[in-house]
């Protein structure tokens, strides 16, 4: 299911960004690593594009059959990336490619930021992708997509699978992108059918502004040891 996979990405990112740092690893440590996906775009009769675009920005909201909600900032321009995990929220975190050889990690509730001397996340995490090549696409050998209409410029297709009688995925393509921009998915007990999950696109852009791919003035850097140390201390408050 895409949200484990989403899930999967951001917080075994968070785990390489610090492999030794306790307050990273009790989040992560359940979580085995995505198999990569290699493939720029599925060649498919999916009815719509599956490739990231060169340059956008968005949020994505996944939602839960309890109504919570997390949400992740995801934004691309050029060698530019920006990731930015529990976007919003208290724990929010920041990894930023800045050009080819720049990358930094940044807590924007305490104004610091960091050099990120590990794996660039940023770089090797896109949940944008992941989102538009969800496990279920991917074996497109076995899915049909069906056309259930369209309303506000968005066209809803019920992806049926050979193999997954007992759940149902209802993808809604923008047709002026030519993206999917939401996506629900369904348990179904007998005749009852139950939302489970929803991931949905959102303040969508096919630009980006130049300023969010630059760590603000204002914010102080630090060691990374300070940083991993600043926010343990947060989390303990």
């Amino acid at each position: 299911m895409f949200s484990s996979n989403l899930f999967k990405i951001l917080l075994v990112g968070s785990l390489l960004f610090c492999q030794s740092c306790s307050y990273w690893r009790g989040k992560t440590e359940a979580t085995p690593a995505p198999a990569p996906f290699v493939a720029e775009e599925l060649k498919s009769e999916i009815p719509f594009s599956t490739k990231e675009p060169d340059v956008y920005q968005t949020e994505i909201v996944v939602t839960g059959e309890n109504g919570l909600e997390e949400k992740t900032f995801a934004a691309k321009s050029g060698a530019n990336r920006l990731l930015t995990l529990d976007f919003q929220g208290k724990s929010e975190v920041a990894f930023l490619q800045s050009g080819e050889n720049q990358s930094f990690i940044i807590a924007r509730r305490q104004k610091i930021y960091a050099e990120n001397k590990y794996e660039n996340i940023a770089a090797k995490s896109d949940p944008l992708k992941d989102f538009l090549t969800v496990e279920l696409i991917n074996r497109a050998a076995d899915a049909k997509f069906e056309t259930r209409g369209a309303e506000n410029n968005l066209v809803k297709y019920r992806v049926n699978l050979e193999d997954a009688k007992n759940s149902e995925m209802i993808i809604y393509v923008d047709e002026k992108i030519g993206l999917p921009v939401k996506q629900e998915f369904y348990s179904i007990v007998g005749e009852q059918k139950i939302l489970t999950l929803t991931v949905e696109l959102k303040n969508f852009s096919l630009a980006a502004d130049a300023s969010i791919f630059a760590v603000p003035k204002d914010y102080r850097r630090v060691s990374p040891n300070e940083f991993r140390e600043i926010l343990q201390r947060e989390r303990i408050k």
